[in-house]
């Protein structure tokens, strides 16, 4: 591993589907790469579940296991401590922001920061990470964050088909191992 670990906070609405896909597939891509990203996974309501069988189903073919994972809540602490928050839709971006005002600098959708990283130099080996963020975020406003991105959205496999879920997985997969280059 380079340097100390970057806690990325992944946020969905209820912790079970979409932010531990993306921890895990985190967890198990940003070591082999030798990037110092670590994800936790946050649920912003109803933060008292697992994992539906169909997920854990889904990701064991990908070798990757969920079937111990048990929802958190989104808090201040968690927050506080991530290095970067990323949300699966716009919501989750808007909520996070609307409870704590000051976390909008490093708070993004997942699809947002990996457009914006790809565009954003290469974060160097002895960068800040909060430098290169701002580097990222560069042009963004709190309006920005604010604002309405259905393209920025993606979709909650929650009640879905395996295919559905699949589809999730391989959205979630390519994000995730376009972010990790991002970040030395």
């Amino acid at each position: 591993m380079v340097g100390a670990s970057i806690d990325v906070l992944f946020v969905c609405t209820a912790g079970r589907c979409r932010s531990p896909i993306a921890a895990a597939v985190l967890d198990a891509y940003a070591p082999r790469a030798g990037s110092p990203l670590r994800g936790r996974a946050g649920a912003l309501v109803g933060a008292h579940g697992s994992v539906p069988p169909v997920g854990i189903t889904v990701m064991r073919e990908r070798g990757l296991e969920l079937g111990g994972h048990r929802s958190l809540p989104v808090t201040a602490g968690s927050v506080g401590s991530a290095a970067l928050v990323l949300g699966m839709e716009r919501e989750h971006v808007r909520a996070v922001v609307g409870e704590h005002p000051d976390a909008w600098v490093k708070t993004f959708t997942l699809k947002d920061f990996v457009r914006r990283a790809e565009k954003a130099a290469v974060r160097g080996r002895h960068q800040r990470f909060t430098d290169w963020l701002e580097h990222v975020g560069e042009g963004r406003t709190r309006e920005d964050v604010a604002g309405e991105s259905p393209e920025d959205d993606i979709v909650d496999p929650y009640g879905q088909r395996a295919s559905v879920w699949r589809e999730v997985v391989d959205e979630l997969d390519d994000l995730i191992r376009r972010m990790i280059p991002t970040v030395k």
